[in-house]
């Protein structure tokens, strides 16, 4: 599996954890282990793939590959403040405030991630395999392979 391969699959998996989530938020009652067990895997998958993402983007630059970069690592970033928020929301122990919190939230994490997901399959991968060859593939490859 090539490393845009593997960065789609990923996706896939958050994709996942998004739906998880979003079967939180619209449940009459909070689940609290479950809300924490799926925030935790989703941060940890998204933060290991942005890493992986934002290693490829300089291959993408060095290989004069016209691509938003600055759009998408401030998407990457942009959500940290809802994270922020909806954890706050969850160690106040207040369960209203939390209900609040992840309607506003965690929906606009869950909104912003399905849009940046679609978006980089749409045009970022699809930038990489029908502009790189094999060789560039490989580099990309070893791009993530050394991290």
């Amino acid at each position: 599996m090539n490393c845009i391969e593997q960065l789609k699959e990923e996706h896939e998996q958050i994709q996942r954890e998004l739906i998880e989530l979003e079967e939180i938020t619209e449940g009459e009652e909070i689940n609290y282990p479950n809300l924490h067990h799926t925030l935790k895997k989703l941060y940890f998958l998204w933060n290991s793939h942005e890493a992986k993402e934002e290693k490829i983007f300089v291959v993408f630059k060095k290989e004069r590959i016209k691509i938003p970069v600055k759009t998408m690592l401030f998407e990457h970033r942009d959500l940290k403040q809802h994270k922020d928020a909806v954890e706050k929301a969850i160690n106040s122990g207040n369960e209203f405030d939390l209900k609040h919190i992840l309607e506003v939230h965690a929906k606009i994490i869950i909104q912003k991630l399905r849009s940046h997901i679609n978006s980089e399959d749409e045009i970022l991968y699809t930038i990489a395999i029908s502009e790189f060859t094999d060789n560039e593939i490989k580099e990309l490859n070893n791009c993530l392979i050394s991290s």
